[in-house]
């Protein structure tokens, strides 16, 4: 089911200066995303200055690269849409414009991810396979996880086809002649199914589409338009 208002979670911070999931930052445990006014730079500069930083390559796909190696760090990983890791100092991007940025935490152990899932990625069940990844490299189970969807698409504003009514079923409404898909309803229900508590799982219910003045959206605006950064990191 679709979290609801209940477990959301308000992103706290200042326009040109980055938004922050606060629930986390009293155990080392660094997340946000850049507006449409705040260069990604600006986001990674308020953490240590000893951060190193990695992009997943996003191909729309399922891929899952875990990063473990100071080597990694610095560069771009192709042919992933997700990244995992349990080193301190190393911070974890994605770039999106409506795409389900999903943050990841273990933050009893330090154990973090960041995954871009678009409609794609989502019918590859990627948010699941994250939950299974936790498990089977870091013996992570899943009701240890912490997950919060970040500013992405929301119901309201993604109309489509009606080959998505067996891309996604149950998650696509006919209104007015008009079909409008969840996909974080649909990412939700693969995390609870996956084991991930529904208590620990928390929306921050910003919609890139309703949202002009604040976030990029390739739906609204086109191929040409800009890409919001999110990044996780474990404080050294």
């Amino acid at each position: 089911m679709p979290a609801t208002a209940a477990n959301a979670m308000q992103l706290e911070g200042a326009r040109g200066s980055g938004w922050w999931l606060p629930s986390w930052a009293s155990r080392r445990i660094a997340a946000g995303v850049t507006d449409r006014e705040t260069p990604p730079a600006l986001l990674i500069q308020q953490l240590p200055p000893s951060t190193q930083s990695v992009s997943a390559e996003q191909v729309h796909g399922a891929g899952i690269a875990i990063i473990e190696q100071a080597a990694h760090a610095e560069r771009v990983i192709p042919g992933c849409d997700a990244l995992m890791t349990s080193m301190a100092g190393v911070a974890l991007l994605i770039r999106t414009a409506d795409c389900l940025p999903i943050f990841f935490a273990e933050p009893a152990r330090g154990i973090i991810g960041l995954a871009h899932a678009g409609w794609r990625g989502l019918t590859q069940h990627l948010p699941a396979r994250m939950v299974g990844a936790f498990r089977h490299a870091y013996q992570v189970p899943a009701e240890a996880l912490e997950v919060a969807i970040g500013p992405a698409i929301r119901a309201c504003c993604y109309d489509v086809g009606l080959e998505f009514e067996s891309r996604f079923p149950g998650f696509v409404q006919p209104e007015e002649g008009r079909r409008r898909c969840d996909l974080i309803g649909a990412a939700v229900a693969q995390l609870q199914q996956a084991g991930v508590r529904a208590s620990r799982i928390v929306d921050v219910e910003r919609c890139t589409a309703c949202e002009p003045s604040q976030w990029f959206s390739l739906r609204r605006e086109g191929p040409a338009t800009g890409r919001l950064t999110s990044l996780i990191a474990l404080r050294p």
